[in-house]
């Protein structure tokens, strides 16, 4: 069978995007899956592209049927003991990258760093040696997964292993970025099934840790440092009333996804009024 041949079939069940990525793993060395449209599929590569179907209709995710995932032009290892990166998160990090070296910031957090993606993506592109990035995960198991991507891109980030900010020594960071799990438990269903339930649910209508940092990041910034959460959308008129409240920051910008839904929060610490 031709690959062609093999796309008119099933190229049907699956999402563009995911197909484009499946074909670049079955052809990593030719600019475009195009040059191979008339290429015969050898057995192996029949075989490889058949499991990945069966698994890809039963709502597993293809970043965990193939152990990788893109995220900001870099590839990650991924297991299902971490979180899948999403592509609305890379808005995050340009917006972090953009105020570190605007800022000359050295110590920057990614909290619930999941596989590091945050973390990795940030130090491969501010371009300084004197930037420190600390990643800290509850989970063990999605740490181990941020140690094999560290080796996999040549770099010696420290991995703390840390419930929230526990352990961190007060107003010593520039700037926390985090991705917390902020969906609800009604939310989760389909593919999401697949993904470890602590990177993802929060109680308090998916609040729960969003504020629980939000309390508590202050006091782990130095004056005037920056907090930088990704959120759900419809968190952002309650999460304007909680910040307006808390009186411990300012609001910096609200971050809009590809869909020009709001997606980010970043703030800066008011310590003093």
């Amino acid at each position: 069978m031709k690959l062609k041949d093999w796309l008119k079939v099933n190229r049907k069940f699956f999402l563009e995007r995911d197909l484009r990525y499946l074909m670049r793993n079955l052809y990593p060395q030719v600019p475009s899956f195009y040059f191979e449209l008339d290429s015969c599929l050898d057995g192996d590569k029949l075989a490889y592209l058949d499991r990945v179907k069966s698994l890809y209709i039963k709502g597993m995710p293809l970043a965990y049927i193939l152990g990788k995932e893109e995220f900001f032009g870099l590839e990650f290892i991924i297991s299902q003991d971490c979180f899948i990166p999403r592509k609305e998160t890379e808005l995050i990090v340009e917006k972090a990258i953009k105020l570190i070296k605007e800022h000359s910031f050295k110590y920057i957090l990614d909290l619930g760093c999941g596989c590091a993606n945050i973390a990795i993506s940030i130090k491969k592109n501010v371009e300084s040696e004197d930037v420190i990035i600390f990643a800290s995960d509850i989970s063990y198991k999605a740490l181990c997964i941020a140690k094999k991507n560290l080796s996999l891109h040549s770099l010696d980030i420290p991995l703390i292993r840390a419930d929230l900010l526990a352990g961190f020594k007060k107003a010593s960071l520039d700037m926390i970025v985090a991705n917390p799990p902020y969906v609800e438990e009604r939310y989760i269903y389909g593919s999401l099934l697949y993904e470890p339930r602590i990177a993802l649910q929060a109680s308090e209508r998916g609040l729960f840790f969003i504020k629980k940092i939000l309390l508590e990041a202050h006091y782990y910034l130095k004056e005037k440092g920056y907090l930088i959460l990704e959120i759900a959308s419809y968190h952002k008129d309650y999460l304007e009333e909680f910040v307006v409240n808390l009186k411990t920051y300012q609001f910096v910008e609200w971050i809009k996804d590809y869909s020009n839904l709001f997606r980010g929060l970043i703030l800066r610490v008011r310590k003093y009024g």
